[in-house]
């Protein structure tokens, strides 16, 4: 993949019991989806579906949350990727570190 292409912060888990139709979740506009403090990053568009009708919704999240998140998901995905090796990683392994360490320069793009 080209790693133009890359969108770190949509690579990122959404906890399943996040509810994008209740106003009263942690999902309410401007708050991060795993803590429920301010929100300040946009994660993607993201689709669930709930009483088999499918929404569209648009979840949020903090910087300390999306970092712990981007740890997680980079040693998941280090254990499952077939293109990364020990020596080389691909474009997704890449991103996923650099926002698990901290280095948001380049890697977050707000709409």
């Amino acid at each position: 993949m080209n790693p133009g292409f890359v969108n770190v912060l949509e690579m990122l888990p959404v906890p399943k019991t996040a509810d994008p139709i209740s106003p009263q979740g942690r999902t309410a506009r401007g708050r991060c989806i795993w803590c429920g403090n301010a929100a300040t990053l946009n994660l993607g568009p993201r689709l669930k579906v709930i009483d088999r009708t499918l929404h569209r919704w648009l979840p949020r999240g903090c910087v300390d949350c999306a970092q712990r998140k981007a740890a997680l998901t980079h040693r998941t995905h280090r254990t499952s990727c077939a293109r990364c090796t020990e020596w080389e990683h691909c474009p997704d392994s890449l991103a996923l570190h650099r926002l698990a360490l901290g280095r948001l320069d380049g890697l977050i793009r707000e709409d």
